[in-house]
């Protein structure tokens, strides 16, 4: 073998460990000449975790924890102040949404919320598609993205097997290679399942874990800044504009796999169902429905709580009336955002681990005789010991790796650095500066996880708007909402991995796919940040006196 041969097939193997290695060293010309500042050790260890999480060369938690060893071994922070990053309101409200999604998850409530849709919207392929996207945008706007991306794989399969044993449509079709892949029609229901989950989850400030963490990442570089980010004001700005996105994406799905439109195509001859074909779709989904059975006491506590901490959540500090956050801090004297939604979340959790999900524990209280008792454990709402198997504790210290940066980035005047840079973007109009940030960030989260793009931003747009003398507010939106929109690659999201396993989409079919929604999206971000967003935040286009204030 060649020497040539040998090393490409070196790298092919051991491509995560050159990486590993040579970043690391390759980024040490950063701290020369020695000995280095404390700013460009922070600027170093930006560099290295930036490489590492978009190549994912080691585990993204594993990444998040550089911060630990390196602040302290270099006199940046010391370890309390490091490790404090770790944990924070910000961590908490994002396990307390897991804790309160997975009681959604553990009864079965999604589903039937999705047949429910599926059933009451209709049976040909443009109305199973709506309501397919309808129930996933729905559903992922409270639980997580990865979960209704899951939850809606089966229900697709199903629907697609109906119409395969009908003979209009074919799941799964042959490449030139003779490799088995998803035919467009599968890939037209896949890809919009997990483009729907990726929209919805950007609704609400618990649909997705880069909602917290820009959030959090303002909220502490900002301490004095309004509570501008409460759940009901980031929900007036996004849910317009989620709906707009959701919108386009289906269309576009439309037109290019199912031919509307265009009715003398090939995908609108492969999209015609027969009356036969329907009814025995409707048939499908109605005996799936009929499965799951009456709603149960199970799903009913269900809806009281979670629904509950919803409410609750929007009603804490609406700023539109008191609040009952607000009533509480009069009460007792104390300054505003005291209370945070993170104390509500873990309430509702507790009572969910505590509450019975069935009526059976109540018989206790009428039994007459010992052999009346109840001789098994009855299941909470929420059952611990299932939920802990699958969360996804991991993003917790991909949260706090993005926060040890931000702090340490303060304190050494690294921030300071970066912004003396990017003042030549003083110059340029909020609606420019918008739209790059919009692009750039796009760019960047189609290769790397969300929330890592997102710690690597916002803390940048933040100083861009400090130094060019605007909103940080307007910056941080654009950097923080765009960096969920991952439309046209597997590795950008965990959803888009789950639909390209499933059903063997080819990553060139995705790509196709996704480059429509990744378009309309980046435009009606860039239009609603610009024009929208004021209506809901008055002064986001004036400097403010509390952007002087960076801690």
């Amino acid at each position: 073998m060649e020497p040539a041969e040998k090393a490409k097939l070196f790298l092919v193997v051991h491509w995560r460990g050159v990486i590993s290695i040579v970043t690391p060293l390759l980024a040490i010309g950063i701290l020369l000449p020695l000995p280095a500042e404390d700013y460009e050790w922070c600027a170093y260890c930006l560099i290295v975790m930036a490489v590492f999480w978009v190549s994912e060369c080691i585990p993204l938690a594993i990444t998040s924890f550089i911060p630990v060893i390196v602040f302290p071994l270099t006199g940046v922070l010391n370890t309390s102040e490091t490790c404090k990053a770790y944990i924070n309101d910000t961590m908490l409200m994002f396990i307390g949404s897991l804790i309160l999604a997975y009681a959604v998850e553990q009864s079965g409530l999604h589903k039937r919320l999705a047949y429910s849709t599926i059933r009451a919207i209709g049976y040909s392929h443009v109305k199973l598609l709506l309501a397919v996207c309808v129930a996933t945008t729905f559903i992922s706007m409270w639980i997580t993205n990865t979960a209704a991306t899951t939850m809606m794989v089966p229900i697709n399969f199903a629907i697609l097997g109906v119409f395969e044993q009908q003979k209009m449509m074919k799941i799964y079709e042959y490449d030139s290679s003779g490799e088995k892949i998803a035919s467009d029609i599968t890939t037209c229901y896949f890809c919009s399942v997990t483009y729907s989950a990726t929209i919805g989850g950007t609704a609400t400030l618990v649909g997705t874990a880069t909602n917290l963490a820009f959030k959090g990442l303002f909220m502490s570089t900002f301490p004095t800044a309004p509570e501008y980010l409460s759940f009901p004001k980031f929900s007036m700005f996004a849910i317009p504009c989620v709906i707009l996105i959701e919108l386009c994406m289906f269309a576009y799905m439309l037109v290019l796999f199912l031919g509307v439109l265009r009715p003398d195509s090939e995908a609108a001859k492969n999209a015609k169902l027969t009356k036969a074909g329907i009814a025995a779709a409707k048939q499908a989904v109605d005996e799936d429905f009929k499965k799951l059975g009456p709603i149960t006491y199970w799903e009913w506590m269900v809806i009281i709580l979670f629904g509950g901490a919803m409410i609750m959540f929007f009603c804490r500090s609406p700023q539109l009336f008191p609040g009952w956050g607000d009533k509480i801090e009069e009460y007792f004297e104390k300054e505003h955002r005291f209370i945070l939604d993170s104390s509500l979340a873990f309430l509702v959790g507790y009572l969910m681990l505590l509450l019975p999900a069935n009526l059976s524990f109540f018989q206790n209280c009428t039994a007459k005789y010992g052999e009346d008792l109840t001789k098994q454990r009855v299941r909470s709402v929420l059952d611990w010991k299932t939920m802990i198997t699958t969360m996804p504790y991991s993003f917790t210290f991909l949260l706090g790796g993005g926060f040890a940066l931000s702090v340490a980035a303060k304190k050494t005047g690294l921030n300071e650095k970066i912004g003396a840079v990017l003042q030549k973007a003083e110059s340029l109009p909020d609606i420019v500066v918008l739209l790059v940030i919009i692009i750039v960030v796009i760019i960047f989260t189609n290769f790397a996880s969300n929330v890592a793009v997102c710690n690597v931003f916002a803390p940048i747009v933040m100083q861009l708007a400090k130094e060019t003398g605007r909103n940080p507010l307007l910056y941080t939106l654009a950097a923080g909402v765009s960096a969920s929109f991952t439309f046209l690659l597997p590795v950008g999201t965990p959803g888009n991995v789950i639909v390209q396993s499933a059903a063997s989409i080819p990553t060139r079919k995705m790509i196709i796919a996704g480059i429509g929604p990744t378009i309309t999206t980046a435009i009606i971000v860039w239009l609603g940040i610009y024009f929208w967003s004021p209506i809901i935040w008055p002064d986001i286009h004036e400097k403010p006196e509390w952007s002087a204030i960076m801690i």
